[in-house]
């Protein structure tokens, strides 16, 4: 597996397209490209390293 920062910022510069249809078919093709990243993207799109996110949510 890669560098953990550089999937990250993979990850953020398709987060950042405003057109969804661009956005799916640039995830659908970085999952293709990098079917052993895709657990740790979803563990890191499902907060697995947001536990600042739940800090900011005041209840």
């Amino acid at each position: 597996m890669r560098d953990p920062e550089t999937i990250e910022t993979e990850l953020m510069e398709i987060s950042s397209i405003v057109d969804d249809a661009v956005k799916f078919e640039r995830v659908v093709t970085w999952c293709a490209t990098h079917p052993d990243e895709v657990p740790f993207a979803l563990h890191q799109l499902m907060g697995g390293g947001g536990a600042g996110r739940k800090g900011n949510r005041e209840g």
